[in-house]
């Protein structure tokens, strides 16, 4: 097994040698890197994307995450532990730049999930409730969620304005890159036994392709044959060796919780 440690995507406690988790990317006025390789989003390419601003009691920062009913936003548990206020921007591929087409939303009510353990990533996943009224429309549209496993050596895309690099910051302009799934075996292969997770899927690109720090909470989708994504993972984690590296990443299995996340959001 190689030595690496997972990092939480979103800098904090060691867990039994094997794992490090990261607090999420912190906001700053300075917007660079990107999601590591991949490509820039088309306009209404990915309406379901949402860009998740939250206040905690040591400051704001920011993950990703997914509309998954019109009054709620799929994400990451370690996005919305701790934390105590959300601004959403939904419909707008844009972080700062001007556009038309962006609503910002805000929020104050987020469910983890109640067995997410923040020393391992277990059950990384949450939602948030949104408190304003809006409508949906070509730039804004909620995503289905996965019902069946998702099984290994399958074509997926993840999306996020995460950093190019392990030092870089958000992208102003969201992006995507294509990945592959890995089996939970070939995974505890490169990491161990213990630390992947029934609930846990990996996938890696090509080239060192993948997510990096700001793409926390995001979705992995997939084309469903029809034209149409369905969220079938939640960004979590990846190794600590760097985001530059061709280590898989890890990503919290949506059909997993689906029972669960149906009882949150009704």
């Amino acid at each position: 097994m190689k030595s690496i440690v997972l990092i939480c995507l979103c800098v904090v406690s060691a867990w039994a040698g094997l794992i490090t988790e990261r607090k999420p990317v912190p906001v700053k006025k300075h917007f660079s890197g990107r999601i590591v390789g991949g490509d820039e989003a088309a306009d209404n390419q990915f309406p379901w994307q949402v860009a998740v601003y939250f206040d905690t009691s040591d400051g704001t920062y920011f993950c990703g995450g997914a509309l998954v009913a019109e009054n709620w936003v799929l994400t990451a548990g370690h996005c919305v532990y701790h934390a105590k206020v959300f601004t959403l921007h939904l419909g707008s591929n844009s972080l700062v730049d001007d556009d038309d087409n962006r609503v910002t939303l805000g929020a104050s009510y987020s469910v983890p999930h109640p067995d997410y353990d923040p020393s391992d990533l277990e059950n990384d996943i949450g939602l948030i409730r949104i408190d304003t009224a809006y409508k949906t429309n070509d730039h804004i549209k909620v995503i289905p969620l996965a019902s069946s496993e998702l099984g290994a050596d399958v074509d997926v895309i993840v999306s996020g304005w995460g950093a190019s690099g392990d030092w870089d910051g958000v992208e102003n302009h969201l992006r995507f890159v294509g990945l592959k799934t890995l089996s939970n075996d070939d995974c505890k292969a490169i990491y161990g036994e213990a630390v992947i997770t029934d609930g846990m899927v990996c996938a890696v690109g090509p080239n060192s392709e993948g997510t990096c720090n700001g793409d926390s909470g995001g979705p992995l989708v997939i084309d469903d044959g029809s034209g149409n994504s369905v969220h079938v993972g939640v960004v979590s984690w990846a190794s600590a060796s760097g985001c530059e590296t061709n280590h898989p990443s890890g990503y919290t299995r949506t059909a997993a919780y689906r029972d669960w996340v149906e009882s949150v959001i009704g």
